[in-house]
C-alpha cells in the first residue's frame, strides 16, 4: 500500500510524505500503472516547483519513498506553490477513489511557527 501524507498550516499544503509500493512485487503488471501514476504526478510537482515556480525546496526520493518539505521556504514562495500542490492532491485522491485498495491519502494540520518548523497542534487526519 502506498500511504501519502500531506501536512497544511492554514490551511496551505507545506509538505507531503509518500512512502510504499502499492503491492508486493509479485503481482506487478496493474500494480505497476499505479505506482507509475503516483510518481508521475508527486515527481511532476517536485519538477513544477524547482523549475518552473524556481522555488528551491528540500525533498529526498528514493525507491518508493517521496519527501517534500517547504519548512525553509518564504511564506510567498509557499503561496505560489498551492496550485501545483493542491492539483497533486486530486490526482492523487482521484486515484484513490478508483484503487483505494493500493493508496490512502491523508491530511494533517499543524501550526507554523516564527522558524517555519512544523509542530502538530492537532492531528485531524482525513482520507478522501
Amino acid at each position: 500500500m502506498v500511504k501519502v501524507e500531506f501536512v497544511r498550516s492554514s490551511g496551505k499544503i507545506v509538505s507531503f510524505k509518500i512512502k510504499g509500493h502499492a503491492m508486493p512485487r509479485e503481482a506487478q503488471v496493474k500494480v505497476d500503472l499505479i505506482c507509475a501514476a503516483i510518481s508521475a504526478i508527486s515527481q511532476t510537482t517536485v519538477i513544477g516547483i524547482e523549475e518552473v515556480l524556481k522555488v528551491k525546496v528540500k525533498y529526498e526520493i528514493e525507491d518508493g519513498f517521496l519527501n517534500l518539505n517547504l519548512g525553509d521556504v518564504a511564506l510567498e514562495d509557499i503561496d505560489r506553490c498551492q496550485v501545483l500542490l493542491e492539483t497533486m492532491m486530486l490526482g492523487l485522491k482521484s486515484i484513490e477513489i478508483t484503487y483505494g485498495d493500493y493508496i490512502k491519502v491523508e491530511t494533517e494540520e499543524v501550526e507554523y511557527h516564527a522558524s517555519y518548523e512544523p509542530s502538530v497542534i492537532c492531528s485531524q487526519k482525513r482520507s478522501r
